[in-house]
């Protein structure tokens, strides 16, 4: 068999394609909602979503990964006659779980409304709630089908496409209510979700009729595999249950905890909604360079652990980290000195820099901590990349609760909160992987050079956007010579440093060679 060369480079691009897709498309969205349900409204939002989260997480989180994993293990056995009885399963775990989550929510939705997320508005939102659950259970399951057997493209078509029919529908919908009843908007939001998520099911099954055969004879579930499942799907649902539950909490208390820092309940909403629906999308606009990265080349590092390369492994590992530094902090010090006038502009929303720079180091701590537990995923340590995200959850929520309440900090207790206990997970997560694969650390390397690169460009930035927008005839003029200034100045810094991205990104990746991805 003819096996087709690839680089990372490669691979990166045409992930970060589809990403950047996504994330254009998602931030025309938050635009849109921006401009419909303004900062409270958002703030509405804010608090149904996280219970839809919730919910998301334990119905669908460990059945999804179990139905993929098993899939592409059954089929690489030549055990194809298995994969419907493992479709068959899926469902009907998550329909069970989703019966059972809906008797729950309609019979107690105006407590979970009023005591539980402190707001009664949220409770009109419901119905659809459930109903985007459903819909949201049947794309994903057949969605990880496909990943676990290879045929991902049909995911990125079904996303890309329900991303679009989600825009048109929630703007149809808002431009046709134009009321300020934020209950009712949360709900019509939810509205346009279903509709998107109808789109996705209907083609993924689509795709399914057509493209996967199986065998026509009905196998029974065996002992064996209901074992496997549950053993991947319990702990999985367990653990992505219980971090949704502590982020929503989280979400929940903020707004209480602002008003003991002096806000009323609008005000408090309206910053929930400022940092959930604006803010924070803004300055997060680089992950989808550095989830692309990170997905390139997990499956590089898993296959040099699987054939004993610790070497590989070390090199591999130690250059992740390196590169997800030298994308994540340069892009972000672009970014956060631009985003006061991206904000006005989009949201009509006003931002001071202190703010946006807590951000910005928050963004950069969370790159590092994504990207470190991903590694840990790869190298097959989930369960140590487990109890720091739960336990980052369940500190930030400790120290939110204490930090916002105080009326010298307000949201900043938050934003604090976020930093430290990103940082913190990153700290361990690095920790054991330096413990279990030996990697060099070289934090000069590593950390130092971004750094010294972010440092340069927020200087760049700070200075010159203010420099180009005296002389240019608009801002956006400014903003692009100032961007193109930065890029330039970026590729000369790392030039100086002996460091040249593109050259390691380019190189081959064949069989049995080492994947390199940047510098050193």
């Amino acid at each position: 068999m003819r096996i087709r060369k690839k680089t990372i480079l490669y691979a990166a691009s045409v992930l970060a394609a589809g990403n950047l897709a996504l994330q254009a498309l998602g931030f025309v969205y938050r635009i849109l909602l921006s401009h419909f349900a303004g900062a409270e409204g958002l703030g509405v939002y804010r608090l149904v979503n996280s219970a839809y989260l919730v919910l998301n997480a334990g119905c669908l989180s460990g059945v999804t990964m179990a139905c993929s994993r098993l899939s592409a293990a059954y089929e690489a056995r030549g055990r194809k006659d298995q994969l419907p009885v493992i479709l068959r399963l899926a469902f009907t775990v998550f329909f069970s779980l989703c019966v059972g989550c809906t008797a729950i929510v309609l019979l107690s939705r105006e407590y979970i409304a009023t005591e539980l997320l402190g707001d009664s508005r949220c409770a009109k939102a419901f119905p659809f709630v459930l109903l985007c659950l459903a819909l949201t259970g049947i794309e994903n399951v057949f969605k990880s089908l496909f990943i676990g057997l290879e045929r991902m493209q049909f995911t990125a078509y079904s996303e890309v496409g329900e991303q679009l029919i989600r825009i048109i529908a929630v703007f149809c919908l808002l431009y046709w209510y134009n009321g300020d009843d934020y209950g009712i908007i949360a709900m019509l939001i939810f509205a346009g979700m279903v509709f998107s998520e109808i789109f996705s099911s209907l083609f993924l099954t689509r795709m399914f009729r057509k493209y996967i055969h199986f065998p026509k004879s009905r196998m029974q579930i065996d002992r064996v595999l209901l074992r496997q499942f549950f053993f991947i799907a319990l702990p999985l649902s367990g653990s992505a249950l219980a971090g949704n539950l502590i982020s929503s909490a989280g979400a929940v208390l903020l707004p209480q905890r602002l008003m003991d820092a002096g806000l009323t309940y609008e005000q408090a909403l309206s910053a929930l909604g400022v940092i959930s629906g604006m803010a924070m999308p803004l300055i997060l606009l680089p992950i989808a360079l550095v989830s692309s990265v990170c997905t390139a080349l997990l499956p590089a590092i898993t296959a040099a652990q699987a054939v004993g390369n610790d070497a590989r492994v070390q090199a591999l590992v130690g250059r992740s980290i390196s590169t997800v530094g030298l994308i994540a902090l340069p892009a972000t010090a672009v970014l956060v000195p631009l985003s006061p006038q991206l904000s006005a502009f989009f949201f009509h929303q006003p931002l001071s820099m202190k703010y946006v720079i807590a951000l910005g180091a928050v963004a950069v701590v969370t790159y590092y901590q994504m990207s470190t537990g991903s590694l840990l995923n790869a190298l097959g340590l989930q369960h140590i990349n487990v109890i720091t995200a739960v336990g980052s959850e369940l500190l930030q929520l400790v120290l939110m609760y204490h930090w916002a309440a105080r009326p010298t900090l307000g949201i900043y207790g938050y934003l604090y909160a976020m930093l430290l206990s990103a940082l913190l997970a990153f700290a361990v997560n690095l920790h054991f992987l330096h413990y279990k694969t030996g990697f060099a650390l070289r934090p000069v390397r590593r950390f130092g050079v971004p750094a010294f690169c972010g440092v340069t460009l927020f200087a760049w930035t700070r200075v010159f956007y203010t420099v180009f927008q005296s002389v240019c005839a608009t801002d956006w003029a400014a903003l692009l010579l100032t961007v193109s200034g930065a890029i330039v100045l970026y590729v000369f810094v790392l030039r100086l440093l002996g460091v040249r991205l593109i050259a390691y990104l380019q190189k081959r990746v064949e069989k049995g060679a080492l994947p390199t991805v940047c510098m050193w």
